[in-house]
């Protein structure tokens, strides 16, 4: 409970919602009461993906939660494994993924450099809001924003602990969860 708490606090709920939905789903919910944690994630995962945004890399943020819940799901449903694996290789999946969309506009490597800016500007104003409301963390300041804006790194990091939580939730409703299929290698 404490570590989905601290998730919550850290990282887009979505990352939860959306791959534990998507899990449920692949594994052919038969219950009512897994079609509805299904729905209600499900559909608490797209409303906070459908809010207003705020430029690049909240646009971009979005495009990843997508892929990578996808690419989680779609890889326990065909080509089950362990969570490591199919967790890893969401996320390389979705990296590529959002490569390409990158690629594929006319901003390109402008767009890059536009969302690391938006990046450290968001981590900025996080620690100052921690600061304020803790003084004694001012010499953390500095690292912190730094981790918190190498956004590629800190997304995998929070999809990886997202997508744990969602397996977790899924292994405890799930009538048959993909672990105990005799898939979890």
């Amino acid at each position: 409970m404490v570590w989905a708490l601290l998730f919550a606090a850290l990282a887009p709920l979505s990352l939860v919602a959306l791959p534990f939905a998507a899990l449920l789903v692949a594994t052919q919910p038969g219950t009512r009461g897994e079609w509805l944690a299904a729905a209600l994630a499900g559909g608490a995962g797209a409303a906070l993906l459908a809010a207003p945004g705020h430029g690049s890399f909240d646009a971009l943020s979005r495009a990843w939660i997508v892929l990578v819940t996808v690419a989680f799901a779609a890889g326990a449903r065909l080509s089950p494994a362990g969570f490591w694996p199919l967790a890893l290789r969401a996320c390389l999946y979705a990296a590529a993924g959002v490569t390409v969309l990158v690629a594929r506009t006319k901003a390109g490597p402008a767009l890059w450099t536009e969302v690391q800016w938006e990046a450290t500007r968001d981590a900025s104003r996080s620690m100052r809001y921690v600061v304020e409301v803790a003084p004694g963390l001012y010499p953390a300041f500095e690292p912190a924003v730094r981790l918190l804006s190498a956004w590629p790194l800190w997304l995998v990091v929070e999809s990886l602990a997202g997508m744990a939580l969602a397996w977790r939730g899924h292994a405890l409703i799930a009538r048959t969860p993909i672990s105990a299929a005799g898939v979890n290698h």
